[in-house]
């Protein structure tokens, strides 16, 4: 089919603002990188100041006792150190991969509109950013959760050999007579000048610094570009281009794939490999849903949603009868409840379609055969999602009471427990002895009910934290509050089992 010239000029335009987009998300990948790196150089000068303190640990012959208990004060300190880096990273690399995702589907938008793309050309930067939050709400944001944990995984690998690393070098240290300004260089030093990392060579800090740069900058491309790819779909978007970087460092297995056109179910993976910086582009056919539709999908959703969150609330089992399937899924989603049976729930199941069968040996291939034959699916049914719904609604409200009527009770013995008890209690139970960002935002809405901290960045969050004087970790009070809650839920469970 001959193209117009208005075609022709609209596919040129399309294809400049896509180059732009790339470039704004290869900045903000950069400035990711950086965050990282910074926060692993002040991971790595702790644990130098650490071992400096210890001077000459392992040159202690005479007395073996007292180096011994330096060395295990030594290793308390590093793994402090280590647990707070890993924190760190995890709360910081599951933000950026959400907001990068975000910023995909803005970055999508924002292209349509600097393109002048018919019903996206008069859009202003506030409608833009409205429209992409209303495009967010359609989206499947299973990938997203697939992709913040992955990342968070293999960074957790690094910390860990990292951790692992540090103790090795240690040991060895100690064992041969090494001095603490030794094993400072052994370890090796993150290095922020590109060039001088290239000319450092490979020891402890540069060989994770490394591979959390590399995690980072993939990952971060990869939650934009499927953010954006989401968004594509989610409008109707049926064709897109690839595009190399088009400079000297564009690599063999991403140049033959320039301008090739795929369907967009067909695509391959992008990033494609590891620091890859390519992306797409729009192509023909393209027949968009408008913004004004988008919106109004986005709204019958947003009703939906309101609905479902009624009847989880205050609804009786009718009123969940009442919702589709999708509705009760979402719920289940948002209640931490698996939306897969169990296996105690597939075996009962195949009892009830095949009695008397023993299901003792069921396992592996043969219960997947025997699921088979018997048209056994592993999801849950919606009678399935209601019951386990039920049961998480009954649970939260005797937790609620419970957590309630403790909070009331003035004589509660952990009022009269020391800080440092209270620590060690917390500790025996599971609970973290650092704010969570929920908690945050609880004691937030607390104090200033008129304000909805929900949506708020994490520097302004650390902001209004400065603001009301709370700290990273827990003050008394606060460990009382989690240990009461607990308490509630857990005799909630009780009057469950």
């Amino acid at each position: 089919m001959m193209r117009t010239q208005a075609d022709q000029q609209l596919a040129e335009r399309i294809r400049i603002a896509t180059e732009r987009s790339a470039l704004s998300r290869n900045r903000y990948t950069e400035k990711v990188v950086r965050e990282v790196t910074d926060s692993l150089a002040q991971a790595e000068d702790l644990v130098k100041r650490s071992i400096l303190r210890y001077d000459q640990l392992g040159s202690l012959p005479d007395n073996k006792l007292k180096a011994k208990t330096g060395l295990e004060q030594l290793q308390a300190d590093i793994n402090e150190t280590m647990r707070d880096l890993k924190k760190d990273q995890t709360l910081r690399l599951r933000r950026v991969t959400k907001e990068a995702f975000r910023n995909g589907i803005l970055g999508g938008f924002k292209e349509l509109v600097e393109a002048r793309w018919p019903g996206f050309a008069k859009l202003k930067k506030d409608d833009t950013t409205s429209l992409a939050n209303n495009a967010f709400t359609l989206i499947d944001r299973d990938a997203l959760d697939f992709l913040a944990n992955y990342t968070v995984v293999l960074a957790g690998d690094v910390q860990r050999e990292l951790a692992d690393g540090i103790k090795r070098t240690l040991l060895t240290a100690v064992t041969t007579g090494k001095g603490t300004a030794d094993i400072v260089r052994d370890l090796g030093s993150v290095i922020k000048d590109p060039n001088a990392f290239r000319r450092a060579g490979g020891k402890l800090f540069q060989r994770a610094q490394y591979r959390m740069e590399l995690i980072a900058r993939t990952e971060v491309m990869r939650a934009f570009n499927q953010g954006r790819m989401k968004m594509h779909h989610e409008i109707g978007v049926q064709r897109l281009e690839w595009l190399a970087s088009g400079d000297e460092r564009v690599c063999p297995e991403c140049g033959p794939l320039h301008e090739r056109v795929f369907d967009i179910d067909q695509i391959p993976p992008i990033p494609y490999h590891p620091q890859c910086r390519c992306s797409v582009v729009v192509a023909e056919p393209i027949d968009l849903l408008k913004p004004e539709q988008i919106k109004q999908r986005s709204q019958n959703l947003k009703r939906k949603q309101r609905q479902a969150k009624r009847v989880f609330e205050h609804g009786t089992p009718s009123d969940f009868e009442t919702l589709s399937f999708d509705q009760l899924s979402d719920l289940a989603k948002t209640n931490q409840i698996s939306r897969s049976r169990t296996k105690k729930e597939l075996l009962r199941e195949v009892v009830a379609r095949a009695p008397g069968t023993n299901t003792a040996d069921l396992v592996g291939e043969a219960l997947q055969a025997v699921l088979k034959r018997l048209e056994i699916g592993r999801k849950r049914s919606k009678q399935d999602l209601i019951r386990e719904l039920l049961k998480k609604q009954r649970f939260l409200a005797k937790a609620k009471q419970e957590a309630e009527e403790s909070r009331k009770n003035p004589q509660s013995k952990l009022r009269e427990m020391t800080y440092q008890e209270l620590k060690d209690l917390a500790k025996t139970r599971g609970i973290s002895r650092y704010l969570s960002r929920q908690e945050v935002v609880e004691i937030l809405n607390e104090r200033n009910p008129s304000r909805n901290h929900t949506g708020l960045s994490s520097d302004e969050l650390s902001r209004l934290m400065k603001q009301h004087g709370l700290g990273r970790h827990k003050t008394k009070a606060l460990l009382i509050r989690s240990l009461e809650k607990l308490a509630g839920t857990e005799l909630a469970e009780s009057l469950l089992s």
